[in-house]
């Protein structure tokens, strides 16, 4: 997780907290609405800023409820930096998509308010999946060496347990915080480099390159590394995962 996200994680809270010590304590007083859909902001600064996955919530009883999220996930374009050997000057196709489903306990004997609000757990499913191609040009001493084209992919499968907090605030809105969600999750991992100009893989420039196309996704090098891993290939296994997120939601 970035700084950015460790902010806007710690802003929201705060200023959740805040907005919950609003509401009025007469629990009667608070009407019942058992729907909720909700912005799922978290891709936008993990996966890239053109994300935008939506969820629904249905409560099922007062401490009890089903939550669906679905949306279209776009990876951060790779970006270059002058001076550098490697540089991409075309990312025409990318996207992916985003679809999770969880079930979710309120703790009723700890929240004050019923379903929705206050502290939950419950297992979940997600699937996501992400591809991009680019073309990337190799220079040595300004001149075009040798071009590239990148194309890669990787699809996650997770099932796990998460434990969260959601805020209602003025009857109507929400700020869903998924604090934890560890899970046993299945990787497969597809990368394809084709070169203009034959290439070794032990060449410096290639190094070069796969390593900028790893450090372009940082978990993905916590995997590689200890994986069998060429120019062009395919890798698939099972491994630890973590879910998180902020949601903003409206009520009816």
């Amino acid at each position: 997780m970035t700084r950015t996200i460790h902010f806007y994680l710690i802003l929201l809270f705060i200023i959740s907290v805040s907005s919950a010590k609003a509401i009025d304590n007469d629990s009667t007083k608070i009407k019942v609405r058992k729907n909720i859909i909700r912005w799922n902001m978290t891709p936008m600064f993990v996966v890239g800023p053109k994300s935008l996955v939506l969820g629904y919530e249905r409560i099922l009883n007062n401490n009890q409820s089903i939550s669906i999220n679905l949306g279209y996930l776009e990876k951060a374009p790779l970006t270059n930096e002058e001076g550098e050997t490697i540089q991409f000057f075309d990312q025409s196709t990318k996207g992916g998509f985003d679809f999770s489903i969880d079930y979710r306990f309120y703790l009723k004997k700890r929240n004050k308010y019923p379903a929705p609000d206050g502290l939950y757990w419950g297992p979940y499913a997600s699937y996501y999946q992400i591809w991009q191609d680019a073309s990337i040009n190799i220079i040595d001493k300004n001149t075009i060496k040798n071009t590239a084209y990148y194309n890669g992919s990787f699809s996650i499968y997770n099932i796990g347990l998460q434990l969260g907090y959601q805020f209602i605030i003025k009857e109507k809105f929400s700020i869903d915080l998924i604090l934890m969600g560890p899970s046993f999750s299945y990787y497969d991992l597809k990368m394809g480099l084709q070169f203009d100009t034959d290439i070794d893989i032990d060449d410096p420039f290639y190094q070069d390159l796969y390593e900028k196309i790893k450090n372009s996704s940082p978990w993905l090098s916590q995997f590689i590394k200890d994986q069998s891993f060429e120019a062009s290939g395919r890798l698939k296994f099972g491994y630890y995962g973590f879910r998180y997120g902020i949601q903003l939601g409206y009520l009816f």
